[in-house]
């Protein structure tokens, strides 16, 4: 048997793979639930870095990085600390836009996800392309069916490799 190098690892394991070892819940919101809904779930699961906004039929509409939502509500409690950032017409559309966001839906961007039978490359890759430090998994459907980080697939290759003593101290540090 061939060792498993980590390009073959990302290359064949699927998040369906991954899952078995991913513990970590999304948090998920309907379009016309309150910021204060969002920033109370966000809370409650401290962990899950993107939000995931779905319709009626519970299916991915959109995604909320939790950094975009906690400067969206600073700019409601302290907005002279953004004021001084506007210099053009389209700054102050923008802001004008968030002061007015009451909604998910009002945040949201473009809905970004992984799919179960992706792998764990596919997920790297668009966590590089779009910023995110989360995504939602989906199924085919699009029904929101799990959520996966950078650290989640950090630890899912370090297990598929055999490398668990990457992580462990060594030395004075293991005493």
């Amino acid at each position: 048997m061939e060792p498993r190098t980590p390009e073959s690892i990302t290359q064949l394991t699927t998040i369906a793979d991954a899952d078995t070892i991913l513990r970590m819940q999304p948090i998920v919101v309907r379009e016309i639930d309150s910021l204060q809904r969002l920033a109370d779930l966000a809370v409650e699961n401290s962990g899950c870095r993107v939000i995931a906004v779905v319709d009626d039929g519970d299916r991915l509409r959109g995604v909320i990085p939790v950094g975009t939502l906690v400067n969206d509500i600073f700019r409601k409690i302290v907005p002279e600390e953004f004021l001084g950032e506007i210099e053009d017409i389209d700054a102050v559309l923008e802001y004008a836009g968030h002061i007015g966001a009451r909604l998910a839906r009002d945040i949201m961007s473009e809905p970004v996800s992984v799919q179960l039978e992706e792998t764990v490359r596919d997920a790297f890759a668009r966590l590089r392309g779009t910023g995110l430090n989360g995504l939602p998994i989906v199924d085919a459907e699009k029904h929101v069916v799990g959520y996966v980080d950078h650290l989640e697939l950090l630890v899912v290759w370090v297990r598929a490799a055999g490398r668990e003593r990457l992580l462990e101290p060594r030395g004075e540090l293991a005493r």
